[in-house]
């Protein structure tokens, strides 16, 4: 860990750096809790490994993030609160785009591995054990955790002990080892690059241009050219996903976007999103996130709103 003092400011190659708050100063040994702020700069920023598993959310408001894997970057944009999960022993190559914004602020909690051990040896089924590992999520939209980190942090200023710190940390570890929320998801890598095919290419573009269209797998195998039996086949071999399950992730990244980012009403985002209706969109949402679509726009809101005073 980076035992930095509060407040302090650097200067580093990639710009300045400081760190409004950290949990070393109340002594907090059980969860690991800081405010990065880093200055505007154009290298590509390493983030080095950690022996415990660590996630940033992000307290700009919007900012876009390219995170290199697989030999490849991968860009994305990221709301106020969602983030990355990185779990241990994993380093990152971040590039940023700060576009206007002057820092690039960030609310980061390492959660010991320790601790995600005795959880999960803890809520093991008996005959069976739960393993300890925290997966690798590049986007991290869970509203829970949002609302959550919110709480740790107020809960820091006001002075509490160690004692609510281990127990965060032991909640923390239970819902991300149990995945209780549907709103922890994977950005899935679906990039176009990694897609040999042109028949695939061609019906991935045809899906993100058409996403309120009807997309049933009879028009998106005419649209590669082939029978139906053969293009499922194919598409959930390449993409890792069927062609209805990767056309109701993509309707349902859109539609968490305007429900977030915008006043629209919710049949309008079902209709943008092609659901054929308001209850049809509910009922898929709520299979999904557990949440009706008015609940995750109040709760998510809700979220942000606390998180414009860290």
């Amino acid at each position: 860990m980076n035992n930095l003092p509060d407040d302090v400011e650097t200067t580093l190659p990639y710009g300045s750096y400081r760190e409004p708050l950290t949990s070393d100063s109340a002594g907090w040994q059980s969860l690991h809790v800081r405010i990065n702020e880093r200055g505007t700069y154009e290298d590509p920023l390493e983030i080095p490994a950690l022996g415990d598993p660590a996630i940033c959310l992000l307290l700009n408001r919007n900012f876009q993030m390219d995170l290199f894997s697989e030999g490849r970057w991968s860009g994305t944009k990221y709301p106020k609160g969602t983030g990355v999960l990185t779990p241990a022993g994993q380093p990152r190559l971040l590039r940023l785009h700060f576009k206007g914004q002057r820092n690039f602020a960030v609310l980061r909690l390492v959660l010991p591995q320790k601790t995600v051990d005795f959880v999960a040896q803890e809520v093991s089924k008996p005959g069976a054990t739960l393993p300890s590992i925290v997966g690798d999520i590049p986007f991290l939209d869970d509203p829970v955790i949002t609302s959550f980190s919110s709480s740790v942090v107020t809960a820091l200023r006001g002075g509490a002990p160690d004692f609510y710190a281990q127990a965060a940390a032991q909640w923390l570890a239970a819902h991300l080892l149990l995945g209780h929320s549907r709103g922890v998801e994977w950005r899935q890598s679906l990039a176009h690059q990694r897609i040999s095919d042109p028949r695939l290419i061609r019906v991935l573009e045809y899906i993100e241009a058409h996403l309120s269209d009807r997309l049933d797998l009879r028009v998106l195998a005419r649209e590669a050219g082939i029978s139906p039996f053969h293009f499922a086949a194919l598409f959930s071999k390449a993409v890792g996903a069927t062609p209805h399950r990767h056309v109701l992730h993509l309707r349902m990244e859109v539609a968490r976007s305007m429900l977030r980012d915008t006043d629209k009403s919710i049949l309008e985002i079902a209709l943008i999103c092609g659901f054929g209706s308001a209850s049809h969109f509910a009922s898929s949402f709520r299979r999904q996130l557990l949440q009706s679509p008015t609940e995750y726009r109040s709760f998510h809101r809700q979220s942000r709103d606390k998180f414009v005073g860290l």
